[in-house]
């Protein structure tokens, strides 16, 4: 425990969200208790000093010039827990009777989703959460005693989070009676509950019997048009299909796009295959050129061998031509093998 400065306490930023402010005569009422006896229980906080019990207090304190507070920092290594804290801390501390319906009701769902409680096969079943060592087996039927309220009344409170926000906002200012939105709840579809919103005037009270009209309006409509409920059935049906129209699409998209690719990937290898054969038969051709030049070279054209030819030739001017201008020939189609060969050698070096 420890005295500290009232404004270095931080309001959870939850707090709101499951719990409204004291008003009326009940703050009066409040602020007068803390005038005459000052906060007699310490406020409990976080080490961050969140509040986790004492929004009111703090609150109060405040708006009484209050400067200094006493406070019960508690060490938390998990969110749950302080939410769980905050919750339980501020029920048992205010009572049934003060709390928001629609915000117990998200109490109560928060308060099951830590400790891990489910419904299944009828029965009240629970799941430890491990975030949550104490009352691990908490069970709803102990949930609600904790509360101080029946486990019908637990669920009624839960339903009353499932209504359209209009109507959400009816119950909490009043306007529509937590048991009459119940009713709501068990015969009408979100889209007939907003329906319901257009067509009341919230200048007034609802009534459970403006409520009950019209449900009972709702259900002679069904009855006279058996065609309504064949159309509902035929739309749900359509929708079904079409959902699985669509992955179909999906996955026959996705196919083509496979094909598509494997097509483009198949024509780039046979127009590279196809280069490369002509490649392979050029290479093939040249060589074979090479082997022939090699043997007529060293075989059939050896100089040596035409020796004395050419002493016969010296006397013909004819034959002397036609032999230069073969030689003419072949020194040209070697200097353009050269120039090719060089060529090669010094792409090679480049790269």
């Amino acid at each position: 425990m420890q005295q500290i400065n009232i404004n270095e306490l931080k309001p959870h930023p939850r707090n709101n969200e499951f719990f409204d402010d004291i008003v009326g005569d009940s703050w009066k009422a409040f602020l007068e208790s803390i005038e005459s006896s000052g906060i007699i229980e310490p406020i409990v906080v976080t080490q961050n000093m969140v509040i986790v019990s004492g929004h009111q207090r703090v609150r109060a304190a405040k708006e009484l010039g209050i400067e200094s507070i006493m406070v019960d920092i508690r060490k938390y290594d998990d969110k749950d827990k302080v939410l769980k804290d905050l919750i339980e801390t501020n029920i048992r501390q205010r009572g049934i009777g003060n709390p928001n319906p629609i915000k117990l009701g998200r109490c109560i769902k928060e308060l099951e989703r830590i400790y891990g409680i489910h419904q299944g096969n009828g029965s009240n079943q629970y799941e430890q959460n491990p975030k949550v060592s104490d009352n691990a087996k908490t069970k709803q039927e102990e949930l609600a005693d904790m509360i101080g309220i029946s486990v019908d009344t637990l669920q009624n409170y839960k339903k009353l989070t499932e209504l359209v926000p209009e109507l959400q906002d009816w119950v909490e200012t009043g306007i529509l009676a937590p048991t009459t939105a119940i009713a709501l709840i068990k015969y009408m579809s979100p889209n007939e509950q907003e329906d319901f919103v257009k067509s009341m005037d919230i200048t007034q009270k609802i009534t459970k019997r403006e409520v009950q009209r019209y449900i009972d309006r709702i259900k002679q409509l069904e009855s006279d048009n058996p065609k309504v409920k064949i159309l509902e059935n035929q739309i749900s049906d359509l929708k079904a299909e079409k959902s699985i129209l669509e992955r179909k699409v999906k996955l026959n998209q996705e196919e083509s796009d496979k094909y598509n690719k494997l097509k483009t990937e198949i024509e780039f290898l046979t127009k590279k295959k196809s280069n490369l054969g002509r490649q392979i038969d050029s290479a093939t051709e040249l060589a074979g050129l090479t082997v022939k030049l090699q043997k007529l070279l060293e075989d059939e054209l050896a100089p040596i061998k035409f020796k004395r030819c050419m002493e016969v030739l010296d006397s013909s001017d004819v034959c002397t031509r036609n032999l230069e201008d073969i030689i003419t020939k072949l020194d040209t189609w070697s200097y353009e093998m050269k120039k090719l060969l060089s060529n090669k050698y010094d792409d090679i070096i480049d790269v």
